[in-house]
């Protein structure tokens, strides 16, 4: 049941995650923008909960204002940059002292109005980091996610007495237009709720998160955002994967027969295979070493539950088993330019011998 005396403080986080490039040099980034940061864990700050080999840059942009909803909001925009070719765009829609259900009304598909902002801010940052981006290439695969956050209540509440007042697992899964979700739906998402205290309390759903913390980190936020940007990228490497297998696929079928007279264009294609191999092997690696959770167990817990809801574990098994088949392909077309190899040699030989036959019968007569 909802109680309308309770007033809210927070922020609204729509975020949208473009991989943009093949890597980013961070160090460019850096000498080109004075007001960028990396990226700190605030809780615990020295104790090591949490390690970034390369830490991504955070960007403070220029402040909007935009019409939701008939009323007018101030609209503060970041982005994120990391430097695996990914970099994030962040608008924040600040509240202050509103009620439940004006903070539901605001909520509501609160995403769409947004669109056009996004792209044009993406194509500004894109042409602002010029040569940081190496291998520019702006695909259709984005991540989309919002986060719901709150850093006070008034009247003060626990974690557990917000649960009961605000109906959160209806907020994270509405859907314009579609029938409102079951108790059992909602009791479902509930699972995938934490709380590290009592005055604090993280609620996961797939394209959508609650989080209330009243110490105002942006911990949470960020490792959400972090586990996005890593699902976008092992969604852009399964579909590079999938269009270079379908091209090589493509490219021996033409060849109709292996022939000894075709091993240069046999070579060209065990070449590809392998640096598909060499190229996905480093990415995933290089996403995967990109953030270790070492001694917060909260922390770890969070992350490791997000990573699940967005299933990431089942991207990486699918590209390591198109990793493989690339191997296989490889290893197919190696012992066949090996094969044809030996027969060109064969057949050398023999025309060796017969010139010196030749040779030798000219020479008797």
């Amino acid at each position: 049941m909802q109680d309308d005396s309770l007033k809210l403080s927070g922020s609204i986080f729509i975020y949208r995650i473009y991989d943009v490039a093949w890597d980013i040099d961070l160090g460019k980034v850096e000498e080109r923008v004075r007001e960028s940061r990396r990226q700190s864990i605030d809780r615990k700050r020295f104790s090591k909960a949490f390690e970034f080999a390369n830490p991504p840059l955070s960007l403070r942009l220029k402040a909007f204002e935009k019409l939701l909803h008939g009323e007018p909001h101030t609209v503060n925009a970041y982005a994120k940059i990391y430097d695996y070719g990914v970099l994030s765009v962040i608008f924040e829609i600040p509240v202050r002292d509103i009620g439940i259900k004006a903070f539901e009304c605001l909520a509501s598909n609160v995403e769409e109005p947004f669109r056009e902002d996004f792209r044009v801010e993406l194509g500004r940052l894109i042409s602002d980091l010029g040569d940081a981006l190496h291998q520019v290439n702006q695909g259709s695969i984005e991540e989309d996610y919002t986060i719901y956050y709150l850093r006070q209540l008034t009247p003060e509440k626990t974690a557990r007495e917000l649960l009961q007042i605000c109906d959160i697992g209806s907020l994270l899964l509405y859907e314009e237009g579609e029938i409102p979700p079951s108790r059992m739906t909602k009791d479902e998402l509930l699972s995938f709720s934490f709380s590290y205290s009592d005055k604090d309390l993280v609620v996961l759903s797939w394209d959508k998160a609650f989080v209330f913390e009243p110490g105002g980190s942006m911990d949470i936020p960020d490792l959400l955002e972090f586990a996005n940007a890593q699902l976008l990228e092992l969604r852009v490497y399964d579909d590079m994967v999938d269009r270079e297998l379908d091209s090589i696929n493509e490219s021996i079928v033409a060849e109709v027969s292996p022939s000894i007279w075709k091993i240069k264009r046999y070579e060209k294609l065990a070449t590809r295979a392998m640096r598909t191999v060499m190229d996905l092997t480093g990415i995933t690696e290089k996403i995967d070493n990109s953030l270790k959770v070492t001694e917060d167990v909260y922390y770890a817990r969070v992350y490791a539950s997000a990573l699940s809801l967005f299933k990431v574990q089942q991207w990486e098994k699918s590209i390591d088993r198109k990793i493989n088949i690339a191997s296989r392909v490889y290893d197919m077309l190696y012992r066949e330019i090996a094969n044809k190899r030996t027969e060109l040699l064969e057949v050398i030989i023999v025309i060796l011998i017969a010139i010196e036959i030749l040779l030798f019968l000219i020479m008797k007569l």
